[in-house]
């Protein structure tokens, strides 16, 4: 049984996602997609730019898909669960891309809804199916049933993320994969550094606590999975980092000019923690593979 505090932060994350899916993740970022990009050169949107309209952050959101993917080798013959599937852009793109067989799995009902939309609109929906499960408490699959478990930019979120991977674990087959890219804290932060700096993060973005790559590695092996690999993006990520800058900078420009409204402030505190927390280097995010 979920545990109290379990229970209360699944509440908060769903109020979280409610609040902020079309005010800032899809008018102010991308529409298919709510996380990260790995950007190439010219890519990035220019300032003055909306994100939402850039072709090269559209590009950017799918290159993050393919990259961290790409260990996973998945094929038409796999079924690959999307685990915080976010408004269905991943599973709709891995359908296409590798005509598997993928389900989407979300606690947040509005994004679902929208996901459907996509998934109808983009002809997939003999290949993507969705369902509403809290991830880090029970993926709603047999014992190794599954190929491949995808995992982007959703676990940081997650209140019991040992148990998450222990379901993964239990859910995937003999050699099946878990493919991942998270939030982080830098490794080796002092208490004073993590909650000046990523403590801030948490309480803005619905989070109890972000691993750093040295305690996620150790999740990882606890729960019965082989790491293959564990790195970072080699600096194509930081476009991301400016493109949150110049957001600040707008943000920051709207307060002085009289927009003060609550839930601006909101958008603008948390803008400005991540912002902060990675420009100062005690924030990065990183890419996992691991076997069972």
């Amino acid at each position: 049984m979920p545990r109290p505090h379990d229970i209360e932060h699944m509440r908060e994350v769903e109020r979280h996602y409610t609040s902020m899916t079309e005010r800032f993740y899809l008018n102010g970022w991308n529409r298919d997609h709510i996380h990260l990009g790995l950007f190439e050169p010219g890519e990035r949107p220019p300032p003055g730019e909306k994100p939402r309209n850039s072709a090269g952050l559209a590009r950017a959101v799918e290159r993050m898909v393919d990259v961290v993917v790409e260990p996973a080798e998945i094929t038409e013959h796999h079924h690959v669960v999307d685990a915080g599937c976010g408004v269905g852009g991943t599973a709709i793109h891995l359908a296409r891309a590798h005509g598997c067989r993928v389900t989407g799995v979300n606690i947040n009902r509005l994004q679902l809804e929208i996901a459907q939309r996509k998934v109808v609109d983009a002809s997939v929906a003999d290949r993507v199916s969705l369902e509403y499960a809290d991830c880090c408490q029970s993926l709603p699959f047999a014992d190794n049933t599954i190929d491949v478990v995808v995992n982007i930019e959703s676990a940081c979120h997650y209140s019991d993320r040992p148990r998450f991977l222990r379901e993964v674990q239990r859910v995937l087959k003999p050699g099946g994969k878990i493919v991942a890219m998270d939030w982080m804290a830098r490794d080796h932060l002092s208490t004073e550094h993590y909650d000046r700096f990523i403590r801030p993060v948490c309480e803005s973005w619905a989070m109890v606590s972000l691993e750093c790559p040295a305690t996620y590695t150790s999740k990882l092996q606890e729960a019965g999975l082989e790491i293959m690999e564990f790195e970072g993006f080699g600096g194509k990520e930081m476009d991301n980092l400016r493109i949150i800058e110049n957001d600040y900078r707008n943000l920051t420009l709207m307060y002085f000019s009289g927009c003060r409204t609550s839930p601006f402030l909101d958008l603008m505190d948390s803008i400005g923690r991540l912002y902060a927390a990675w420009r100062d280097g005690y924030f990065e995010i990183k890419r996992y593979c691991a076997k069972k």
